[in-house]
């Protein structure tokens, strides 16, 4: 029996300290605590911004292939990239942006196809997970009991060993290519294009299409039930929400069968949804450095199309 409690004790001990290591010590700050910055930059914006506004509200599409620069310009109201990364679960975006909305604001929605069909699990085990049970404990709670044992449990020693490589390098200075200084104000990115562009040109030839298959919207009490709950919460608010493609190579066209899914998806929640001419595709040189991110030239091309799309929608 002594050795059973030895055990125990031993298990306890190893668990906490797991729990202070990652919860406490150490961290990922060139890539975890980076999504940190650029929500507080873009909220930054969103709290100073007058309404109405208009939010974009995907992964890293919206960062790099929509241009709130230029929506805002030509639709003349305030307008938030609420884009950051696929891998931040987009119910912790969501819970940032409800606050910040009113009747009369504008959420466009240009949600990644693989998004979709994410699963709860998933969903609770994000970037944006690994973060929070960091930095932000408290946040998890929304999640329940699971979401936090998830998040808590979602380390290895592979994870040390890059948490200590990235608190090193950046201790001494290096930075990844993509920070505070390529976002403008409205939080999109900029800057990838030209030479910039140019190490990727073979990624980009080789690279898969991101195109809609049929498990497009398995899962249904993962990803599209965040998706869903945030559209309800527009529509009994006076939020316009509406649904978009996201922008993908032209190789092959996005199948009518994906768009009425994802159609009647919004529309059951009273949500719109929008298909550009093109369907949101170029050309794969338009692409920077995979098939979900425009180059600068071609995010502001297509921000100009989509606002001749958006601007009958506008709330008056």
């Amino acid at each position: 029996m002594k050795y059973f409690f030895s055990l125990v004790a031993a298990c306890a001990v190893s668990m906490l300290l797991y729990l202070a290591v990652f919860g406490l010590v150490v961290s990922r700050p060139l890539v975890i605590d980076q999504i940190r910055d650029f929500m507080a930059q873009k909220l930054a914006y969103a709290d100073a911004a007058r309404h109405p506004k208009i939010f974009v509200v995907a992964g890293s599409n919206a960062r790099f292939s929509h241009s709130c620069a230029v929506l805002e310009a030509e639709l003349h109201r305030s307008c938030i990239n609420m884009g950051i990364a696929g891998d931040v679960s987009l119910d912790w975006t969501f819970d940032e942006v409800q606050p910040r909305l009113a009747a009369g604001d504008l959420v466009y929605m240009p949600i990644e196809y693989g998004t979709y069909s994410r699963s709860r699990v998933q969903m609770m085990t994000g970037m944006d997970a690994a973060y929070r049970f960091r930095h932000d404990k408290a946040s998890l709670a929304k999640r329940g009991p699971e979401g936090v044992v998830r998040a808590a449990f979602m380390f290895s020693l592979p994870t040390l060993l890059q948490s200590v490589g990235e608190m090193g390098l950046n201790a001494v200075g290096i930075h990844r290519r993509f920070g505070l200084d390529t976002l403008d104000r409205q939080g999109d990115e900029t800057g990838h294009d030209g030479e910039k562009a140019a190490p990727y040109l073979g990624v980009i030839r080789n690279a898969q299409d991101e195109l809609p298959n049929a498990a497009l919207l398995d899962n249904p009490d993962g990803a599209q039930a965040a998706i869903a709950q945030f559209l309800d919460f527009c529509r009994d608010r006076g939020v316009t929400a509406v649904g978009g493609l996201p922008t993908v190579f032209d190789d092959k066209q996005v199948p009518d069968s994906a768009i009425t899914e994802l159609k009647n998806l919004f529309a059951r929640h009273g949500a719109l949804f929008v298909v550009m001419s093109n369907r949101s595709q170029y050309p794969r040189a338009d692409f920077y450095d995979t098939s979900y991110h425009l180059r600068q030239t071609a995010q502001q091309r297509h921000s100009r199309m989509l606002s001749d799309t958006l601007r009958p929608l506008l709330p008056r």
